[in-house]
């Protein structure tokens, strides 16, 4: 699994200081793409999971959730997206975990222990032609929750 980059900090859509990590790679080929070039599974650098957890230890202080996005998560190799994401939840347990996929409900309910990691999943396809102001950014796309959707 690669990641492409990470942004911090970023206050939209989650009203608090959250670090982005941006992985790459997703075959859902939405029309209108917000990061096309994230498409490429080989795109950036192959996840260096403990040079990454030292690099969130040192700004813990400065976020209070941590944003999974890209590309698509649901989209990589299964084992290498559970480890990566149940490290992040033991090594973060007070943080909030956002999970941001293209994949429709169904599809992610089916992912039962990947999920569970999460507080909030954003789930649907990008559709150019559903665009709406604010989040989500197309009328078809979902904000869940972790306790009440799942």
């Amino acid at each position: 699994m690669n990641i492409a980059s990470i942004q911090f900090p970023c206050f939209n859509p989650y009203m608090e200081p959250t670090i982005e990590i941006y992985v790459s790679g997703c075959n859902r080929k939405c029309k209108g793409c917000h990061n096309p070039e994230l498409q490429n599974f080989n795109y950036g650098e192959p996840l260096d999971l403990e040079k990454l957890i030292n690099y969130l230890k040192e700004r813990e202080e400065l976020f209070t959730s941590i944003s999974i996005t890209g590309g698509d998560l649901l989209e990589q190799n299964s084992n290498e997206a559970y480890i990566f994401i149940t490290e992040l939840r033991l090594n973060f347990p007070n943080k909030m975990l956002w999970l941001f996929t293209g994949a429709e409900k169904e599809e992610v309910l089916s992912y039962k222990l990947l999920i569970n990691n999460f507080d909030f999943i954003k789930v649907g396809k990008y559709i150019v032609e559903l665009e709406q102001e604010g989040f989500p950014t197309s009328v078809n796309q979902e904000l869940l929750k972790k306790g009440k959707d799942y």
